[in-house]
């Protein structure tokens, strides 16, 4: 796969060197970032064994010795754990009456305007999957990042410790992600050999068939996107998990300062060769805004990007993902 310097392309970077077929292919390649602010950071690694992409997690350093003249050291290696992940395919099709897509005289336009509708759908369900995919539950799915980051442990060195835990003991819990994507961090996979990305094919003018089986002519599109989660380093991202919203506000709420605080500082040493970012719903960016908007919290800020107020953490974006819930149940 092609690269810019010693970074992989991230989606966004892949779909601006598109030779795309005219006004609708680039204005579905627009409608397909707008609607998902992820794909502007993740980056995608083309898979290593067809549909499955191999890589190994270091859990532990060698240990090198001190030595004199004439005495040998022992031969140390780290210690390393096999991971295996795999892409999921997720397909959909567009179907328009082709009489009715020709009335207007913008044939395109209009078969674009019912496109929509699925590339959203196509966007909600990949994001929704990335973070709460569970291959236990849907085998044709991937594992997201809250399947991954789903115990809580005090053990430094365990997966467990890159999960924070915010107090909430309900199931009106939400998560803040603190998430490095890179090639040696976490990374969306794609088969190898073949695209990343939303894929769409014009399958042209068909014969298509109503509910009572009779025949008209119709307009079809082919939407596809084979795409898995790969999470190589994990002690690069984490998850501040047991946000309870209804207590947001009130004397009882948890210290989301705080607790962002300890997760910067629990993956900074670990995130230096990605990028690093922080996703977390509406309910959180909301307060979060106004808690930004107060001059003694220090550690936040707001800066304009394109036109619009972003909050940052200690220089890190906070971006909105509104597949995460405010219904999570409790991560122990």
């Amino acid at each position: 796969m092609a690269t810019i310097g010693k970074s992989y392309l991230t989606l966004k970077d892949m779909y601006s060197q598109m030779e795309g077929d005219g006004k609708v292919t680039a204005t579905i390649i627009d409608l397909f970032m707008s609607s998902n602010a992820i794909l502007e950071d993740a980056v995608a690694v083309e898979c290593n064994d067809g549909t499955s992409h191999k890589t190994t997690v270091r859990n532990g350093l060698p240990s090198p010795q001190f030595r004199n003249f004439y005495q040998g050291v022992d031969c140390q290696k780290g210690d390393y754990t096999n991971v295996t992940d795999t892409t999921s395919m997720l397909d959909d099709y567009s179907l328009v009456d082709k009489k009715l897509a020709d009335i207007n005289g913008n044939t395109a336009q209009f078969r674009l305007n019912e496109a929509e509708a699925h590339i959203q759908g196509m966007n909600k369900t990949v994001k929704t999957n990335i973070f709460y995919g569970n291959k236990g539950k849907d085998k044709c799915a991937f594992d997201g990042f809250a399947t991954r980051y789903n115990k809580i442990s005090d053990k430094e060195g365990e997966l467990g410790y890159q999960v924070i835990n915010g107090g909430g003991a309900s199931n009106n819990n939400t998560s803040i992600y603190f998430i490095t994507w890179g090639d040696r961090d976490a990374h969306l996979i794609y088969p190898k050999g073949s695209k990343a990305g939303l894929q769409r094919q014009d399958k042209g003018q068909v014969t298509a068939q109503d509910k009572d089986g009779k025949d008209f002519e119709a307009y079809r599109d082919y939407f596809s996107w084979d795409v898995g989660l790969s999470l190589r380093n994990y002690r690069s991202s984490g998850r501040i998990a047991n946000i309870d919203v209804e207590k947001l506000g009130t004397d009882t709420a948890a210290n989301l300062i705080d607790l962002m605080v300890d997760m910067y500082y629990r993956i900074e040493e670990h995130s230096k060769n990605g990028k690093t970012i922080i996703y977390a719903n509406n309910t959180i960016r909301t307060y979060l805004h106004k808690q930004a908007m107060n001059k003694q919290n220090v550690n936040l800020s707001i800066n304009e990007v394109a036109g619009k107020p972003v909050v940052n953490f200690l220089g890190l974006p906070i971006k909105p993902c509104s597949e995460i819930l405010n219904t999570e149940a409790k991560v122990a």
